[in-house]
């Protein structure tokens, strides 16, 4: 069985619990697991493919069933608590609290990764780290962050980023990266990858006012679609995003950074029945 400190999605690790009881026997169900935490077999089944959320009052019989010790039960109720969080400040609130409940065993972890997402700038922190010829001026960091942040939030950044391993330091005291590009992979789906794509297109919104048309390129367009249209463009766009990481790594001497956030999304939608 997989220790709840390796998820920081509490259904994620449910689901793990569940896989693992059911490869050991074959006839565990929703329904063994439903009478082991007092709720129906559909609301068991509801709760692990992300369509309900465990209750308050069923969050100590889910501690019990999983057998958790007393930290690892604190650390699941944060992760339930991070589940049902709705507000960006709240998310980031318990998010540093499950990770000082981790502690040390911090490093270890798959969820690592989630931790450059913590915070909008630090990706961009060490882009620019990339270009700068910095060893600590985290002021100059700071000032070239656009919308600036703080000295004392560039010095977290770079410290986070030295931890994860994303930032090595040069000879000369310098620091370079370690690999020139990252990606969510998989784990796209996380709560705290969303919160950091939705202030990305915030941040989208703010550039219309803050920068010059010349400077940005920011565009709508409404189109109808059918399933087949619909793929061929997500393919599309998939090919252009990878033309474009492929063009800028031929870049020799930056001296910006851009943020790309690109949405492609439904805004309106046949009744079912109904054809077109």
């Amino acid at each position: 069985m997989k220790s709840v400190f390796q998820f920081l999605d509490y259904r994620e690790f449910l689901r793990s619990h569940f896989e693992d009881r059911k490869s050991l026997a074959p006839w565990y169900s929703f329904k063994v697991m439903g009478d082991g935490v007092g709720l129906d077999q559909s609301q068991v089944y509801r709760i692990l493919h992300g369509h309900l959320h465990i209750s308050s009052a069923a969050l100590p019989r889910f501690q019990e069933y999983l057998k958790l010790n007393e930290n690892e039960a604190r650390y699941f109720a944060k992760l339930v608590s991070f589940g049902r969080a709705r507000k960006e400040s709240e998310s980031r609130k318990i998010f540093s609290e499950l990770l000082s409940l981790r502690g040390s065993r911090c490093h270890t972890l798959d969820g690592d990764q989630y931790l450059l997402y913590s915070d909008w700038h630090h990706p961009v922190v060490r882009a620019l780290l990339g270009i700068l010829k910095t060893s600590d001026n985290y002021e100059l960091l700071a000032t070239s962050v656009r919308p600036q942040i703080t000295t004392a939030q560039a010095r977290k950044s770079v410290q986070l980023l030295r931890n994860l391993k994303l930032i090595d330091r040069c000879d000369d005291g310098t620091w370079k990266l370690a690999g020139k590009s990252v990606s969510t992979g998989s784990t796209y789906q996380s709560l705290l990858i969303r919160q950091y794509q939705a202030h990305s297109f915030r941040l989208a919104e703010e550039s219309i006012d803050r920068h010059p048309k010349e400077k940005r390129d920011i565009n709508v367009i409404n189109m109808a679609v059918d399933e087949a249209a619909f793929l061929d463009c997500i393919s599309i766009l998939k090919e252009a995003r990878k033309q474009i990481l492929e063009r800028v790594e031929t870049v020799e001497h930056p001296d910006r950074i851009f943020r790309l956030a690109q949405a492609f999304f439904p805004v309106g939608e046949l009744p079912k029945g109904v054809q077109s």
